[in-house]
């Protein structure tokens, strides 16, 4: 058990880490543009909520490069006790700082808060260029935990906001149907990209409620995930799901909701890498090694 979950640790460590550094490079040009805006438009959030006019732009240059150099050394599990923090650390800021210009965007939160549990757990005992071994003994459950409660209580939080905005005229399906015009006429209005779906799904009425009341569903039984394995992998495979009726609908991508990386800790991801690392041995036998197994 122990073995297992140092291994879905470090398999976490590369998942995260790669995830936050690409997102950082993706997102650069961004992040320095909106940096770059009037003061006026400063209005901090989050663990920034202390800052009274915005920070220097090179505050921010410095912030993601800090994400990109400590992120890779991190997802290679070198020198894991400096790295890790740092990659929290900056990438909590930086994605706060965008988030502090006027648009709050919500898609960053849950990786955010999880790096953080990350960069404290034994992660790098496994599969690091370091392969550390001064946390022997912490067997690092309660880091996988810990990151589960987080991502299953993102979308617990998500159900009880549609019910305290909406009341139980959320599943009559007639607020997703608004969401879903409302969000895509926006877009078109601003030339950004919406759904080449939007219009089919509108005009499927029917479709509308029960669609709402899955949502609604696995939100709020995110809880139960936590009690059993089977019940994690079937409630992570809805999310998935959810996440890509969400994108298909509303052009709205979650890529680390969709991806499942953010799942990763409720799930037995280290028995399909590590069956997938025999089986690539395996392949890669002569077959007179193979032969006294067979």
């Amino acid at each position: 058990m122990k073995r297992n979950a140092l291994q879905r640790l470090a398999i976490i460590r590369i998942a995260m880490a790669s995830y936050a550094v690409v997102w950082t490079l993706v997102r650069t040009i961004n992040i320095l543009d909106t940096s770059r805006q009037p003061s006026r438009r400063f209005d901090p959030v989050g663990p920034l909520w202390f800052l009274d006019k915005p920070l220097p732009v090179s505050y921010i240059v410095v912030g993601v490069a800090v994400v990109v150099v400590a992120g890779t050394a991190m997802a290679f599990g070198w020198r894991y006790r400096l790295t890790a923090p740092l990659t929290a650390v900056a990438f909590m800021f930086v994605t706060t700082y965008r988030n502090s210009w006027g648009h709050i965007i919500h898609t960053e939160n849950l990786i955010s808060v999880q790096l953080v549990v990350l960069a404290l757990a034994p992660a790098a005992v496994m599969w690091s260029v370091d392969s550390r071994r001064d946390s022997e003994d912490d067997d690092g459950w309660w880091a996988l935990k810990s990151m589960a409660v987080l991502a299953t209580g993102a979308y617990l939080l998500a159900g009880i906001a549609k019910l305290r905005i909406s009341g139980l005229h959320w599943i009559d399906g007639d607020v997703l149907l608004h969401q879903i015009a409302f969000d895509n006429a926006r877009k078109i209005e601003l030339g950004t990209s919406a759904s080449p779906f939007a219009a089919f799904f509108i005009k499927q009425h029917w479709l509308m409620a029960p669609s709402a009341i899955v949502a609604l569903v696995i939100e709020l039984g995110a809880p139960l995930a936590l009690l059993k394995e089977r019940i994690a992998i079937v409630w992570a495979a809805s999310v998935v799901l959810l996440h890509f009726a969400i994108l298909v609908m509303m052009a709205i991508l979650f890529p680390y909701q969709l991806l499942g990386i953010a799942l990763f800790p409720l799930l037995p991801v280290e028995v399909a890498v590590v069956g997938l690392i025999d089986r690539r041995r395996a392949a890669g036998a002569s077959p007179t090694a193979l032969e006294p197994a067979l």
